[in-house]
């Protein structure tokens, strides 16, 4: 009897799906006691285009001039705005301008993101899936040069598309698509498939029922002779990826409504026997679920980059109501159960910026971001989401308040519980936390796991290269001298203890991934407690690591307090990896307490205001409601 597979059904196909080539990033190599510093100190803070600064300028009048409660109470975008949005340009941001895009980078766009994040969800959702997971971004990537010819030009003139891959049973576990397309042939020749099936939660796919807002969507379905294909286990599993444009024959859809970014245009589109040309096929009828989870991969990094903005706003509220509302006799912000909250929100700003920074930088030098990229998306929703709490109970009652109420009152209209409702859904759209972490896993560990299938399955002189392997990681995380990248020369000097902390920590996490496979082996992937752990440290360094090369870049050294936030973060971090354990351990870290005070109160002071950059901020300086309308008169 021959051994059993490692992966099998949903697993398997998963695995057969998944790009396998080495992970060169660097959240892999913490995995493996290797501290790639060379990824930060090889590149700078990239430089925005005046192409990008421009368009920037001109979007912000038009962000000003929407109306965020309304859109919530009413669950629509204004026609305007959606007029307005593809008159600038902002549905071809990423688009070559030979096909009459703006052709930005990966991190001007992301500077897009995260100002419309800091006005208003559901815009921010549209225009993210309209070119982060709609047709440009597959089509950018794997699409023949015919097919970029047809569409790109539409969709940068503000065509709005959308990306269609889950359905009523199908989440994360792309595998189990039951959408399906029956070839056409003649003479043996494919000309094209019937397409049926019936999609769910489909970004901007429904404008309302029986009308769809987008013009195109990327439908991936499965590859059949026949539909009863779909019920034999035995059947080979082909997926496709397909332009598919919603006025053909035989699409419909009905839209969605949601108790949070309640103007999204999400929806239920169906497909009955939709006839699609084999030319609007992407790639081959292998490709599918390789075109979804490469599309998704870079997509991502777009909710970390709104979350940013969202982060920035909370700040900017936090810090002008800690320093008005005065109880005990003193600004509510002294009161350091409070203030702590204002530095943690100010540190997962900056730090937040730093991973964006980092991976728009690395982004240009087409380096690897699969693992950064899922990691930019778990942090930074957790820390938004984390940090509209702290805002909700640093407001008290009025935090329970509709933004309406408050104006009647005389109160600043400040929409937290908008806020609140419309980030909750960041935990679990585009990958929800714990899958992404078991995917992150599955993804870090992989050398540990095929050097472990190898010495169960293997020949003999692959069992000894794969003992060999482990040896050597032995080795290499007990030893800090063995295998050492070159010292960081580019990074600050007084930052050096960070980076010796999370060079021990590399190795503490591999040798804690080492003795896990050893003694799971091939049950490990099923052990997800235990890789969460796992992943969690990572998810802790790689921040730590973009914070200090961010904040020894050349045009942040300089910042006002840059230093003492640094300390605030990489500290904070650092309790979580080793919390005291000892009573006279948790008396010593309390000496946090100056610490909190002081730099509480230079947030309050102003001193931090340049982490509110690049936003639109609720409340003017002198603490009154922007009115977006009046905001947006000449």
């Amino acid at each position: 009897m021959g051994k059993p597979d490692v992966f099998q059904g949903s697993e398997a196909v998963a695995e057969a799906a998944r790009d396998k080539s080495s992970y060169t990033g660097f959240i892999a190599g913490l995995f493996e006691a290797d501290v790639r510093w060379d990824h930060f100190t090889s590149i700078e803070i990239p430089e925005m285009s005046q192409s990008a600064l421009d368009f920037l300028e001109r979007l912000t009048p038009a962000l000003l001039s929407l109306d965020p409660d309304r859109v919530d109470s009413e669950g629509e975008l204004p026609e305007p705005i959606l007029k307005t949005l593809a008159h600038l340009g902002a549905l071809g941001i990423k688009i070559p301008r030979s096909f009459g895009g703006q052709e930005f980078t990966q991190y001007e766009y992301q500077k897009v993101a995260t100002l419309c994040g800091s006005v208003d969800a559901s815009l921010t959702v549209l225009l993210s899936a309209a070119q982060s997971i709609g047709v440009p971004e597959p089509l950018r990537l794997f699409g023949t040069e015919e097919q970029k010819a047809k569409y790109l030009p539409r969709l940068a003139k503000g065509e709005i598309s959308g990306f269609a891959l889950t359905e009523r049973n199908v989440g994360c576990d792309i595998s189990k698509v039951e959408t399906y397309a029956v070839r056409v042939e003649e003479n043996g020749k494919t000309l094209g498939y019937r397409l049926t099936g019936e999609k769910f939660f489909i970004t901007n796919s429904a404008k309302r029922d029986g009308e769809f807002l987008s013009s195109m969507l990327v439908v991936i379905a499965r590859i059949v002779d026949r539909p009863e294909e779909l019920r034999d286990p035995q059947a080979r599993k082909r997926y496709g990826a397909f332009i598919v444009e919603t006025q053909w024959p035989g699409c419909s859809v009905s839209r969605l409504r949601f108790e949070g970014v309640r103007g999204i245009y999400n929806g239920v589109p169906i497909f009955d026997k939709v006839y699609v040309p084999v030319e609007n096929r992407l790639g081959s009828e292998e490709d599918g679920l390789r075109i979804a989870l490469a599309t998704l991969t870079v997509g991502r990094l777009t909710l970390p980059a709104a979350c940013l903005g969202g982060l920035k706003q909370c700040l900017s509220a936090m810090s002008w109501w800690g320093r008005t509302r005065v109880q005990w006799n003193k600004p509510i912000g002294e009161h350091n159960l409070v203030g702590e909250k204002l530095c943690r929100v100010a540190a997962y700003s900056l730090a937040l910026d730093a991973v964006m920074a980092f991976c728009g930088a690395w982004a240009k030098q087409k380096g690897d971001l699969r693992l950064e990229s899922a990691a930019a998306k778990i942090i930074g929703s957790e820390w938004y989401w984390e940090a509209v709490n702290d805002l909700f109970q640093v407001r008290g009652g009025r935090g329970f308040m509709t933004a309406e109420a408050q104006r009647k009152t005389g109160e600043p209209a400040i929409p937290v519980m908008r806020m609140l409702r419309d980030a909750r859904i960041n935990l679990v759209w585009e990958g929800t936390s714990e899958i992404l972490r078991i995917w992150m896993a599955r993804e870090a560990l992989a050398p540990y796991l095929e050097q472990g299938i190898a010495i169960l399955q293997g020949p003999p002189a692959r069992k000894i290269t794969a003992a060999l392997y482990y040896a050597y990681m032995s080795l290499l995380s007990c030893l800090s001298l063995m295998g050492a990248r070159p010292a960081p020369g580019r990074l600050e000097p007084e930052y050096a203890r960070w980076v010796r902390f999370i060079g021990s920590c590399s190795r503490s996490l591999t040798r804690s991934t080492l003795f896990a496979t050893i003694r799971h082996r091939q049950k490990l992937h099923n052990k997800q407690l235990l890789l969460q752990h796992l992943v969690n440290d990572s998810l802790l360094l790689f921040p730590m690591a973009a914070i200090v090369w961010f904040a020894s870049q050349p045009e942040m050294r300089t910042k006002p307090g840059i230093r003492e936030l640094v300390a605030f973060f990489c500290q904070e971090m650092k309790d979580r990896l080793h919390p005291p354990s000892s009573l006279a351990g948790r008396i010593r870290r309390h000496g946090k307490d100056t610490v909190v005070y002081q730099l509480s109160k230079a947030i309050m002071n102003g001193e931090y205001a340049w982490l509110e950059e690049g936003i639109v901020p609720c409340l003017r300086n002198d603490g009154t409601t922007h009115t977006m309308q009046e905001e947006a008169q000449p």
